[in-house]
């Protein structure tokens, strides 16, 4: 089991409920991780644009450790005991 801190910001925040948690899963990649979250929060369809999860949504990002994860080596980037994971998208407001 590993162990990290998650953060959502913006319409994350406002969907999870939550702007931060301590996370455990099983595995040891974003993917992993990714796929534990979206068992307990319903914010797949801001994370990923398809089914398929082969692309971000535009404007959403995650972040590992202050890092886009698309640099990380995407799904397969790795997670590490006590990382920090950001789920970020900006909420849209009506004026």
């Amino acid at each position: 089991m590993t162990r990290v801190t998650v953060k959502f910001t913006g319409e994350m925040w406002a969907r999870a409920g939550i702007g931060s948690t301590e996370f455990t899963f099983e595995g040891a990649t974003l993917d992993d991780l990714l796929t534990a979250i979206f068992a307990r929060y319903d914010l797949r369809d801001l994370v990923f644009a398809s089914r398929a999860r082969d692309q971000f949504v535009f404007r959403s990002g995650v972040l590992i450790n202050g890092r886009s994860a698309k640099f990380l080596g995407g799904l397969s980037a790795p997670i590490c005991e006590g990382d920090e994971v950001i789920l970020m998208r900006p909420a849209v407001a009506a004026i």
